[in-house]
């Protein structure tokens, strides 16, 4: 098991393609109603997967290519600077870079993360006894209690939620009714207790060493939307029909707010967003009971292409095909080589007539067989 320049290569060429039947599979109405959110997420999960692991392994069968591939990899493996007793080639420059961008990516993600971290914890807290009765009424649906942190903000433009270990829901200054607070904690607390953070913590992990692909910011774009979709569906699992109207005026009335603060955080999951044909999506989502329907063998049989495709990566891997010119002058064939059998029944190889060695085996069959 290693990684190599080709296994490398090989990763990047099976991921964007599954990452581009993922994006046009879930651009289809048809399947993104009855692909469940579990679905998807595993279907990710096997792309990051293989992103993280980009391995060449003893079993996999090496495909020869001879056209366009042997010139690209001369070209990366050609020295382009020397330092001392150094020397830098393509390949090495291209991987330095991609490192360094890389560290420098990370170390930016962190540095955001705490700055975040730092202006929510220096808002103002929340007292207000109808919020807090609010949030505790919601947290006691789940059996894990966590403690969250309640702020609050001018610059808050919608309810936000943040933080894996002490997570931080953050309030917009604006007046809601008791049902309201509801349903926003039920949505926050809905995407903490399902992990999503997590999901998208680590989902900027995957931008940050892939950057220059820009299937990631697609993927990462579409993941999102995926979230919220299923937070939507769980909170009005057991709502009628007059009290998701009433979920989706919420969604609107945040979105107003938006349009006039645009203030944004790093690495949160927000209540609403800012995108109108979104919540018309959303709404037309929450309305239709299609999706929340049980359409398992399509469930199935999408993940099984999903599995069997990263499976199928990792049993192949091209290979450039080319002999080098040292090599070529030193090589035989039909027209310059033949073998000589002899009484012992071994067999003399000459090349261009000349003696080369003795052989108890014919290793090649286009070579032609002379009698002594």
């Amino acid at each position: 098991m290693q990684i190599t320049l080709s296994s490398v290569v090989n990763t990047i060429l099976c991921t964007s393609l599954m990452l581009v039947l993922i994006i046009i599979t879930l651009k289809y109405r048809f399947f993104f109603k009855r692909l469940s959110f579990y679905t998807i997420i595993l279907c990710f999960l096997l792309i990051a997967i293989r992103l993280l692991f980009p391995y060449e392994f003893y079993f996999v069968k090496e495909i020869p290519v001879k056209k366009v591939m042997p010139q690209i990899y001369g070209f990366l493996y050609d020295d382009v600077l020397t330092l001392g007793n150094f020397n830098v080639s393509v390949l090495k420059f291209l991987s330095i870079s991609w490192i360094t961008v890389s560290i420098v990516l990370l170390i930016k993600f962190m540095l955001d993360y705490y700055k975040t971290r730092y202006i929510l914890l220096n808002m103002r807290s929340v007292n207000d006894s109808d919020i807090i009765i609010a949030l505790n009424e919601i947290n006691s649906k789940y059996n894990k209690k966590v403690s969250f942190t309640l702020v609050s903000s001018s610059i808050i433009s919608t309810p936000l939620l943040f933080g894996i270990r002490k997570p931080i829901i953050a309030l917009p200054q604006i007046i809601l009714t008791h049902k309201e607070m509801c349903y926003i904690f039920e949505h926050e607390l809905c995407h903490y207790y399902k992990k999503h953070l997590h999901i998208k913590f680590f989902c900027e992990i995957l931008t940050v060493i892939y950057f220059w692909n820009p299937l990631i910011f697609v993927i990462k774009k579409l993941l999102n939307k995926v979230l919220e979709f299923y937070v939507d569906a769980k909170v009005n699992e057991n709502l009628t029909e007059y009290d998701k109207i009433e979920y989706l005026e919420c969604l609107l009335k945040i979105a107003k707010l938006q349009q006039t603060n645009k203030q944004s955080f790093f690495c949160t999951v927000p209540f609403s967003i800012i995108s109108s044909p979104r919540l018309l999506e959303r709404g037309n989502i929450l309305l239709n009971n299609s999706r929340h329907r049980n359409f398992l063998l399509i469930n199935k049989l999408f993940l099984l292409s999903a599995l069997m495709l990263t499976i199928f990566s990792y049993s192949f891997i091209c290979e450039p095909y080319y002999i080098s010119e040292e090599y070529a002058e030193n090589t035989f064939n039909a027209d310059n080589a033949y073998f000589v059998l002899n009484a012992e029944n071994t067999y003399d190889l000459y090349v261009d007539s000349v003696y080369v060695s003795t052989v108890t085996k014919v290793f090649d069959p286009k070579i032609p067989i002379k009698e002594e």
